[in-house]
């Protein structure tokens, strides 16, 4: 503990100054944009109230210079083109590249976007190259893959973009499980409203020390960690598929979820072995009959939390569990919280 103190001393006594390119394009989250400014700004006021020097500074850039509209429709305008921010040879300490598009945008529209920011890949390269660092938030994870920065790293990203990210980088990986994670030189957020301010104060402890981060998170009025990203996904969204047979499945497990459901006897069912079942799920949908049997009763006991007050060892029964210690474990394990926690966040 000691060790600790002294280490965040030191590092806030080396006032840091940290340059920070901010990418922009047209489409992208307005809010994550406003957001991360303003929780840099919080971060410089908390540092300068207590005694330190600010420490950050940025510029914002986007492809041509002009101004950019996010999906709300309020412009941005930037400070420089990527042309003239290269052509002035800053060298920032990293860049930051924010949701380059939202999480409902079609595969299309995607494609669009990174073919667009091609330009834009040479200056990750060479930033790379030189030690520069790298802050990702949900879709900036794209950029980082067509880079080819991503092998070895899981991608963060918002829930709703990870079948494009499979789609279009079918051997890259991603971390569901993770609000931020740190790759080093590359540190990357999941997505969500509030992920571009956890990433800023996961980058003041990181640098300015455990204090200043709490000081920082205290004026914003947010929480310094942030939750398990797990609750957030729709639990059983189903990926388009056309294998007739595993629909057929999945409708049955749908109408017969709180039974004791016999594997064996649905591949009977459907005059197919087990292990043909197995493998045309894990195909189509990505997982076992088995698990999403477990997804529907897990997406079915997050409704009952959500809507009722049925207490929470009636609703393991409710969904066809009769072993409620086993049903409240796997429940923690797919949510990232327990069921009590999880009416509590989301419950009328």
């Amino acid at each position: 503990m000691l060790i600790s103190v002294i280490f965040d001393i030191i590092l806030v006594n080396q006032d840091i100054l940290m340059k920070a390119a901010l990418f922009l394009m047209d489409r992208c989250i307005g809010s994550s944009i406003h957001g991360i400014l303003d929780a840099l700004i919080a971060s410089n006021y908390t540092l300068i109230k207590s005694g330190l020097e600010p420490m950050f500074e940025w510029h914002t850039i986007s492809m041509d210079g002009l101004a950019v509209t996010p999906i709300n429709g309020l412009k941005i305008q930037p400070d420089y083109s990527l042309q003239q921010y290269q052509q002035l040879k800053i060298e920032p300490d990293m860049w930051i590249l924010p949701p380059v598009f939202h999480a409902s945008s079609n595969y299309k529209r995607v494609e669009q976007t990174l073919n667009h920011s091609e330009a834009l890949l040479p200056v990750i390269h060479q930033h790379y190259d030189r030690g520069g660092m790298f802050l990702s938030i949900c879709s900036g994870s794209f950029l980082l893959a067509k880079a080819g920065l991503m092998q070895n790293r899981p991608a963060l990203m918002h829930w709703n973009n990870e079948q494009h990210f499979h789609t279009m980088f079918p051997k890259l990986k991603i971390d569901t499980q993770k609000s931020i994670a740190d790759y080093g030189n590359i540190i990357c957020a999941n997505g969500g409203v509030l992920s571009y301010e956890h990433l800023v104060m996961y980058l003041v402890e990181r640098f300015a020390g455990h204090r200043i981060a709490v000081d920082t998170a205290k004026l914003l009025m947010m929480n310094l960690n942030a939750s398990s990203p797990l609750a957030y996904r729709n639990n059983i969204e189903m990926l388009k598929h056309s294998d007739d047979l595993v629909q057929q499945a999945q409708r049955y497990i749908e109408r017969h979820y709180t039974e004791n459901i016999n594997l064996t006897s649905l591949s009977e069912l459907l005059n197919i072995s087990d292990r043909q079942l197995k493998r045309r799920f894990a195909k189509a949908i990505k997982c076992s009959p088995l698990q999403f049997v477990q997804k529907i009763r897990i997406n079915r006991a997050c409704n009952m939390l959500e809507i009722t007050r049925i207490p929470s060892n009636k609703i393991v029964y409710e969904v066809g569990y009769q072993d409620e210690s086993s049903f409240r474990r796997l429940f923690k394990k797919h949510m990232g919280m327990t069921m009590e926690s999880y009416r509590q966040q989301f419950g009328s």
